[in-house]
This record gives C-alpha cells, structure tokens and sequence, in this order.
C-alpha cells in the first residue's frame, strides 16, 4: 500500500493511502472527537464531532468520510472548528436523557461516589468501597458519623419508602477498614521535592494534607489546639464522633509523610510570611471558631457563653459550671449538641429556644427527635429579646413571642414579632446561632463577612502561594463541604507546583428529574432501622448512641439503591466530550419524553432514552455480527433504536453476543448481571481468553478486586461471542464451590484444601499399590491450561493408569488417522487469504465468532454452508442441502475424481487408495455435491472450516481425504480447520489426555476401575447410568466450580478456579498457543495450578511428554453409514449458561 504524508494539528505524520484522516489520526495518537466510527464498519458521519478545517478549503469537512492525501494539512481545534463541535454536542445532549451520575453523588458536597461505594459494600467488597470514598473523603468514620448526609435527600428510594442509608453504610465501610488493624493507604505519587504548610488540622487541612501527600508533595501541618480534628475533635460531642476515631483516621495521614505540628498558633508563634518564605505553598484551613453572639440586650451577663466555646471546653474535660436550668438558643444541629450534652453534664431542665417553627429547623430530623427522647424541651417561635439577671450572674431569659410571615431569601417564612413576651429561667444560656471566622494576626485578605477572600476555582488568596478552603473562606457550613474545599484546593495546588494552575471546575451532567410515579413498580424494601441505644440509658454518658451497621445489615441496605446513574459512565464518551468542551447540560437538557422500557432479554438492557442514534449497534449487528436485528423506527426526532415491528430484543435474530453492548458509545446498551450490584466503577482491565470453545477469542475481564464485573472484546477485530461476554457469572456466583468437602458417614463435612489434597495423593496411592496398574481413571474437561494438564498427566502417569481423558472425546479416530495428527493445517487468520471457504456443520451456532469472522469475509470471498439444518450462515453464504455428512463429502470427492482434479493415481499411491476407489465406484455424485465439487475446483485457496461438535468423525476423515489429496495439508492458505469442543480441546490432546469418554464409561459399567478422578465435567449429569458403577468405587473425588450431579456422589469435593483467576497457556483449534493471563486471585485460596502441582509433588509425579508412535498415514474409505452426532455438554457452567439462553432467547440456539 502506497504511503502519503500529511499534517494533523502541527504534526506530519504518515499514512496508508485510502484511509481516511480520521483513521489515521488515530493510528497516530492524535484525539479527533467522534462516536460514530469504527474502524470495522463503513463510514457513516452521523454524529458531527469529528470535523475538521482542511487548509485551502472554505467549508469544514468529517474526517472519517476525507481520505487522506499528500500534503494535506489539517487542524480539528481550530475555533471555526470548536464551535462547530459545540453545536453538534449541544444537539447530541439535547437527545440524551439520563443520569451520568446518580442524584445522591451530585449532591454530595464533595461528590463522592455514592451510588460506587454503597453498591461495592452491596457486593462484599468493603476495602474497595473504602478505596472509592477515599478518593474523594480522607475522613470517612468521622463524615460518616457526623454528617447530616445531604445525599440521602437526594436519594431517589425515597420515592418507593426511605432513602438509602448511606452515611450508615459509609461508616461501615470506613470502620471495617480500621478494624482489619493494617488500614488502607493510598499509593503515593512520586516526590516533587514541593513543601506545603498547611495551617489547620480541622476537615479541610485534613483534606488538602491528604491528598497533597497523595500527589506527591511533602506536608508540615501547623494546628493551634493541642490535638488534631478541629470541629470534629472540639466542635462535635463524644457520643456522635468518639475522638480515638478521629485519632484513628489522623495516624493514617501521619502514615503517609505528614509532620503534625500542634499547639503552633500562626500569626502568633510563627508569621505567615514565615510559611510563604519556608515552603512553595500555604492552605490555610482554620475553620470558623469564633461564636455568634447572642444579639439581645445583657448577652454580655455572667452565664451566657457561646455554643462552640461550650463544646470545646466538654471537649477537653475542662470545668463547666452550667446549674440546674439551661437555656440553648438556635434551631442547628450546633444547638442539638449543645442540649444534649447538657443533658449528660447533668442539667435538669434544658430548653431550646427557636424564632422559627419546628418545621423550619436546620437541624437534623433525627437530631430534634433524639433530644426530645432524651428530656429536652422546645418553645418554638420564641426570639431573645433580653437576658434577665440578678445582678450577678444569668436567671433567665425573656423572648418576645413570634408568628410566621412571609417567605424570605432562604425560602423559609420570616419570624414577625407579636409584642406578647415570655420569660424562662435559666441558670446558663448557650448561644448555639452561628460561628465566625476570626484570622488573628494572619494578614490575609477578608471578605464582607471576615472570611478570608478567596478565587472561585483556584482557592488563591490575595498572597501569592497562599490558598485557602472550608469555613475560614466559606464561613460554617457542614463538615463534608470542608472536606471538599481541602480536596479541591490540595488539586489546584499540585497544578500551581507543577507550573501551570489548572482551576477546579464543576462542569454539570447530564440529569433527569423523577417522581414518584417513575418507581411505582419498585419493590418496597424496608430501610434497616437504626439500632439507636435507649435514650433512658444513652442519655446519662458520652459512649457512641448509634453502633456500627452489621456486615448482614450494610449489605442488605446497600442492595436497596436503585442504581440511578448511569452505570456506563467510566467508559462514556459523550460525558467526556460534555466535560472536556464544557457543554452546557441544563441549557441544553432534553425535553423528550422519555420512552425507556426495560427489555426482557436476561444479558443485555436497552434503554433508548440515552441513545444518540450513532447508529453503531445497527451497522455492528448487520455488518459484523451478521444478525440484523435491529433498525431505526420511525422518523425525525422521534426515531429511535429497536427491532423490526418493536419486538422483544430476545425474539429477534439477536444471537446474544453483545456486540451491541461493546459499540456504544453513550450507555444506551449494558450488560444485565443478575449476581451482583450492577455499579459504575473505573474497572481494571486485563487481556486473556475466553473460556468455551476452541476459537480461542481474546476476552478483557473487568474487574474490581476479587470480582469480575464485565467481559468485553472491545478491540477484537471479530468480537467474542455470548458465552465470551455475559457467560461470567459463575466466577462470582453466590452458590459457588469456594471450599473442599468430605462425605463422612453420608454427609459432607468441610475440610481444609491441603488435607483433602494429601487425602486424595494418599488414596490414589493406596488404589495403586493394591490393585496394580490401569485402575483409576482421570475425566478432565478440556477447559484447563496446558501448565495444568502436565501436573495431571504427572499424576496419571505415577499412578501407571492407561485413563486419561474427557467424555467430550469420541471413541472413534479422528483426522489424525488420515493426516497422521489430530490438528488443524492451517491458520484462522489464514482465511483472509483464501478465496472459498466451506463450513461443514452448525458453525455459526456452536462458534460464533468463527461464524462472524465468514460473515465479514463473505464481502469478498466465496463461503459455502454445508449443513444439515438450516444455520445463520446461511444469511449470506451459499446453501449446500444435505442430509448426511459423510455420504455428502463422500460424493464430492468422487466428483473431484471423476472431473480429474484429484488424479486416480495419487490416491493409489497410498496404501489402501484401491479400497477407496472401489468405494467411490458405488457413490453417485448428485448435483449439490457437484456444485461444492466445481467450487473447490476453482478455488485457488480453498479451506474447510468443520464444527466437529456435529460434524461426525467419519465426515471429518472424509475431509481429511479431500484435503490430503488435493495437496492442500500443508500449504498455506489452503486447508482444513476443524473446530473443536472446548477452548483447550487441542493442547489437551497434545498433551496426551486422549481416552474417550465411552472407553471410561465401559470401564466403569464393567467394574474395571477401582478409582476415579472427575475435573471439571458432569459426568453422571449426562450419563447416569454410571452412577451406581460409581458407588462401587474405592475412591471418587470431584474438582468443580459448581456442584452438580457428579460432585454429589464424590467423596472428596474440591474447588476448581476459573479461567479468570488461572495463568499459563491454551492451544486454540488452528493451533495458536495463547496466553490465559490472572485477572483476579483465586477466590479458593489456591490456584488450580498450584493445587495439581501439590497432587503431583506428594505422589512424586513428573510430567514426561509420551513418546508418539509413529502414525502411518492412511486413507479413510467411507463406510456411508450415516448418522447425526449429538452435541453433548458436560460442562456445569456452560450447561447453566445454554439453559438461561434457550429459556429466553428463541432464536439464539
């Protein structure tokens, strides 16, 4: 192919002639904007984004549909160009509705992942939920505790019963890591060689400390009180935030690099220009510890003392004389904490006093109705108006009464004064109204309310390298709004050290508002109730009123969100565009009317409000798939994605391979899993192989610790097939056999995996030396790696047994009697070179991508579906009608010989070529197998592809014949391929595991074995007439994943890992070695690996390749007695998956 050069964006680059600018800025590492390309698909320019300005040419022009050329010069950022995009996305989100995130995250002050983190505890994966918060909360024991969890009022469950208890689930999370005694630290960036201060170790030094530490920078923390926490340490009450918390959540900061420096009050002991000359930047994070006062005449009286300095001095157990009669003004959850303790201090009477209505309090709901349990008392739309005294020192405490007016700024009506008046007594007033900044000596820029003045986005002071966050630049807002602050800040500063200051930006999503309506088929699931300590016992201490959520609790109420957001968000390409052009998703909202609804299918959810008609999944399904289930419906704006005539996805001709899923780029199509909490997570991804048949498609796991959340196979050129992408719940399934097992006395009782080994080395052992050789049979599913067969052929062959196979094995020869090996000749990729192919059996069905790769060759190159029933290829290759395999081939290659193609001496020339020439002179050569016969005639390149799950032994040496004598094993591009059961069927039988499954049936049936070892098949699922044959046994053990029928009757059960936790190496059917990478670790503690490695060591096995007796080629003369071969799976999690299929799909098998 001939090169051009051209200049994309300031960079030459070369490239193919005939591709287009868009492939080849891709090809180069260069970003052009698109959702609608792909590179296996004809151009289709619908989404507008990937415009480009091409030099010379007036107008913009799309770079997928521009074909490169010599000297072209192009730019895509230029602002012709940027606006141009705008648009185009404005009008894409106009069409987009949905939720990126889920209303609970957008919520959140700091928007942690809500929706990620409480679906991860839903799952059992504590430590990654913890993980998830910690990205954007350092403090999370603490925030959990404290927080008024603003995310529960944007919870949308509360439109089916009660929101979620998220800030429950989050203190689970946080104080399970903290339990395990070895608490998660975030990995470090590497050093910057920065120096940060940070003044303040309240939520928002924490904060910024953290994560400055996290990118990298060295932290000195300069704190004024003698301990860390600021308000959560001196502001909140032991009983909400128990301080060895605080301090717990503290050491992991001081774990990570940071030098704590208390009781160093800046301003005072040390100047700030000290800070700005010693380090590279300053936070200043110094909260707001400055009580409102009381705003009435005589708040200057003995006994009235602000709500914060009342907290901090209860907080370090320093005297508070209070009296019998305490009054509390204000209506926050300041005012709650300040009653409550006085509760516990003693006081016998304590009042609230609140100008507004009990539904106007900004306290907590819960917080107003513990201090109620507990003996508070509450006079409502009562004002302070004067201080009454004796002189001395506070008696009470006159309020003019108030009634509510109209509504003010806050949305909240306005107290107006009656002129009526009431008096309290009171021995003590706390005003608990509000807090102010007071910087001291810090000379540092105010605002209007004395906070410090700060940028919006960079948290830049009006000192150089000063930044500043939380209450001190916010004024006192809740605890997670600090945190945040910190964390933003700590951001914009590694940018400011890095050279170039980036601001933060909250650039808005896209979102979707709901009502009740939207969740009236929901399932009503109760919220789990706090197990709040009674308040006639809580009321009397300052030990913790709320205990920690159970493990059964947290999971169960994690299991009750609704997962709101968009659950493709990680892999979105249009939420990257709205976040990287800033588009403007409320201006742009869409105004549709939203037609989601759901589909029945079991693997894949549609949901067409989300879909931005890209048009990827229609093209995908025709153009690559070969299905043709889906289309566009209808015209104009109300166009939208489904099958012909809206029938159900799973009605169609749909083949469930998720093709659809892959190619989306906008969420619109999702994988369903029915084993696990469905979460947006920003998955590991790791390249391995599929686990089912003998293609040997490449497959990415997607993963989360130790769960596989997703199998894709995004960037195969072919994609993998249903069983490749959805077939993955067994990894994590909840019935899952994780531990051994012993059968004692008819029950089986647990057992630990290095004693059941040792067991079965010992009484395989003892079999061996009582009965002599060939008494125990090996059955091992030709599902395993290579590294794993050697250690089994190890153990087989120590133990001198003949029995070593699978029952997915026929008893009779295969190709290997005719072409001398039982492998295929050429290559799957070989196929792009050939210019006939003839698939011989079910193909499509049993091999999908195998069937998917001919569809797309059939562009370009003859195909030939010869079968006995009616098959998918069928859609775009030519029928050859059949209704015996062998006698059909037999047939053709009697009209190979008869036209002289094959030459009646070559055949001869084998030993018994005169056997078939006398068979092939009873055939008579009908028409369909004449035309096959003139096809391969013609064909220069011609190859067989075979299914030898239906395709007979006895039809597969008959095209071994074919083969064989037109000179085609061993040229390239020219050939046979035979496809196999299992994804290791060939390296299986490399290796030597090649007794067939009926040889060790009869065996057992004819009480020849004394033992067996089952690995991997269920074998009296399929075949139990054997079951009582194996009762008889001396010794039966099963390796599964799943227990079945065949594990049931063994007596040690132990566990094998899947595919996904395995490593080494498999042989596809066309003989390619492929590698199978770990993507988790074995959730059986042990990988199979190391398990049969341990079997063969304690029995002293080595693996010894056999020695192959020479094979003397030999023709095949057909016997033509016809006769179906009936495709059997042994296979427990395959069985599972066919059997979901065949019950929902129609069509798909």
């Amino acid at each position: 192919m001939a090169l051009v050069k051209l200049n994309i964006n300031g960079k030459e680059i070369t490239a193919e002639a005939g591709k287009t600018v868009l492939e080849a800025a891709l090809e180069n590492g260069i970003e052009i904007p698109h959702l609608c390309f792909d590179k296996r698909l004809e151009v289709y320019a619908g989404c507008g984004l990937c415009i480009i300005e091409i030099e010379g040419q007036p107008k913009i022009a799309r770079s997928c549909a521009t074909y490169v050329a010599d000297g072209l010069v192009v730019r895509s950022d230029t602002p012709k160009v940027i606006e141009a995009r705008n648009n185009a996305l404005n009008l894409l989100v106009s069409q987009h509705i949905g939720d990126c995130k889920a209303p609970c995250t957008l919520n959140c002050p700091a928007n942690t992942d809500v929706q990620g983190y409480v679906g991860l505890v839903a799952n059992k994966q504590y430590i990654e939920s913890l993980k998830l918060i910690k990205e954007k909360l350092p403090l999370p024991a603490c925030i959990g505790r404290v927080c008024p969890h603003p995310c529960e009022d944007a919870c949308r469950r509360q439109h089916v019963e009660e929101p979620v208890s998220i800030a429950c689930i989050k203190t689970f999370a946080a104080d399970y890591d903290l339990n395990t005694g070895n608490p998660y630290i975030p990995e470090l960036k590497p050093a910057t060689g920065k120096k940060v201060a940070v003044v303040g170790a309240g939520p928002a030094g924490l904060s910024a400390a953290y994560y400055l530490l996290v990118d990298g920078h060295e932290v000195d923390v300069f704190e004024a009180m003698p301990k860390p926490g600021g308000m959560l340490r001196y502001g909140i009450p032991e009983y909400r935030l128990p301080k060895n918390v605080v301090d717990a959540e503290v050491a992991i900061i001081e774990k990570m690099g940071a030098n704590f420096n208390y009781g160093v009050k800046v301003g005072e002991d040390i100047s700030l220009d000290y800070l700005r000359t010693k380090y590279d930047a300053v936070f200043l994070g110094i909260g707001a510890w400055k009580s409102s006062s009381l705003r009435c005449e005589g708040e200057d009286t003995p006994g009235v003392i602000g709500g914060i300095d009342f907290l901090i001095r209860v907080a370090e157990n320093k005297p508070v004389k209070i009296g019998r009669k305490v009054i509390v003004v204000g209506g926050g959850n300041t005012a709650m904490d300040v009653a409550r303790t006085s509760i516990r201090l003693g006081a016998e009477e304590v009042r609230v006093v609140y100008r507004r209505s009990e539904d106007q309090m900004p306290a907590e709901k819960i917080e107003i109705k513990e201090a109620k349990e507990e003996g508070v008392i509450f006079s409502f739309l009562s004002a302070p108006s004067l201080v009454l005294s004796d002189g001395d020192k506070v008696t009470g405490l006159r309020c003019e009464k108030m009634v509510l007016g109209e509504k003010d700024e806050s949305g909240r009506q306005s107290p107006v004064p009656t002129g009526e008046f009431v008096e309290f007594e009171a021995d003590t007033i706390i005003a608990a109204i509000g807090q102010e900044v007071d910087c001291g000596n810090i000379k540092v820029g105010l605002g209007k309310k004395k906070n410090i003045a700060i940028k919006e986005g960079t948290f830049e002071t009006n000192l150089e390298g000063v930044f500043a966050g939380g209450d001190a630049a916010t004024g006192p807002k809740i605890a997670i709004e600090a945190v945040a602050q910190g964390g933003r800040a700590a951001r914009v500063i590694t940018t400011y050290l890095a050279g170039e200051m980036i601001p933060y930006k909250n650039i808005p999503l896209v979102y979707t508002e709901v009502t009740k309506e939207d969740f009236k088929d929901e399932k009503v699931i109760p919220r789990v109730p706090h197990r709040t300590v009674e308040p006639e016992i809580r009321k009397h201490n300052f030990q913790p009123i709320l205990p920690t959520m159970t493990e059964e609790e947290a999971v169960r109420e994690g299991q009750r969100c609704l997962e709101c957001g968009c659950k493709d968000y990680f892999e979105c390409q249009l939420v990257d565009y709205i976040k990287k052009y800033e588009v403007d998703t409320k201006k742009y909202h869409a105004i549709n009317e939203r037609r989601f609804k759901e589909t029945d299918h079991p693997f894949i959810s549609q949901n067409v409000d989300k879909c931005v008609l890209c048009g990827l999944c229609v093209r995908a399904c025709d153009e690559v798939v070969g299905a043709s289930a889906l289309g566009f419906v209808e015209r104009g704006n109300a166009t939208f994605v489904a099958p012909a005539f809206q029938q159900e996805l799973k009605m169609t001709s749909c083949i469930s391979c998720g093709h659809c899923i892959d190619v989306c780029p906008v969420g619109a199509w999702l994988d369903r899993r029915n084993n696990m909490k469905e979460i947006p997570l920003n998955l590991e991804k790791t390249k391995s192989v599929c686990s089912y048949c003998s293609v040997g498609c490449e497959i990415v796991y997607e993963h989360k610790d130790n769960k596989v959340y997703l199998a894709s196979s995004k960037e195969n050129e072919i994609p993998a097939c249903g069983k490749g992408k959805f077939g993955i719940e067994h990894i994590n399934h909840e019935k899952r056999l994780l531990k051994p097992k012993v059968r004692i006395k008819g029950n089986y009782e647990p057992i630990e995996l290095d004693t059941a080994i040792f067991e079965t080395a010992k009484r395989l052992r003892s079999i061996q030396n009582m009965y002599g050789q060939d008494q125990i049979a090996f059955v091992v599913s030709p599902k395993l790696t290579n590294e794993e067969f050697k250690y089994i052929k190890a153990v087989a062959d120590e133990l001198n047994t003949k029995y070593k196979g699978s029952f997915t094995l026929d008893s009779e020869p295969g190709i290997e009697a005719v072409l001398g090996r039982n492998e295929s000749t050429v290559g799957m990729e070989e196929l792009d070179n050939a210019d006939l192919i003839i698939s011989v059996g079910h193909l499509y069905e049993h091999h999908p991508s195998a069937g998917m790769k001919l569809r797309r060759l059939s562009e370009t190159k003859k195909i030939i579906s010869a079968s006995t029933i009616k098959t998918k290829l069928e859609s775009f290759a030519s029928k050859a009608d059949l209704t015996d395999y062998e006698v059909f081939f037999t047939r053709v290659l009697k009209a190979l010989v008869d036209t002289g193609f094959i030459k009646k001496e070559r055949i001869t020339s084998y030993e018994n070529g005169e056997d078939l020439i006398k068979a092939l002179d009873k055939v008579e050569v009908l028409p369909e197998a004449l035309k096959v016969a003139e096809a391969f005639k013609k064909a220069r390149k011609p190859i067989i592809l075979a299914d030898e799950n239906t395709v007979p032994k006895a039809a597969l040496k008959v095209l071994a014949d074919i083969t064989l004598l037109a000179g085609n094993d061993r040229r390239p591009h020219r050939g046979l391929i035979v496809q196999k059961a299992k994804v290791n069927s060939q390296g299986a039988w490399n290796i030597g595991f090649r007794t067939p499954g009926e040889e060790i049936r009869k065996a057992l049936l004819n009480n020849e074995l004394k033992g067996l070892v089952v690995i991997g098949e269920d074998v009296l699922g399929n075949v139990p007439e054997l079951k009582e044959a194996v009762d008889k046994l001396k010794f039966f053990a099963a390796f599964d994943i799943m227990e079945n029928e065949t594990t049931a009757n063994a007596e040690y059960l132990l566990p094998l890992c899947s595919i996904a936790e395995s490593s080494g190496t498999i042989v596809s059917a066309d003989g390619t070695v492929r590698n199978v990478v770990q993507a988790i670790k074995p959730l059986t503690g042990m990988s199979n690996l190391e398990m049969f490695k341990k079997l063969a060591e304690l029995l002293n096995g080595e693996y010894k390749e056999d020695v192959e007796d020479e094979i003397k080629v030999k023709l095949y003369v057909p016997t033509l007695k016809g006769g179906e071969k009936e495709y059997q799976v042994f296979d427990t999690v395959e069985k599972a998956f066919l059997a979901k299929l065949k019950e929902n799909c129609i069509k798909t098998l």
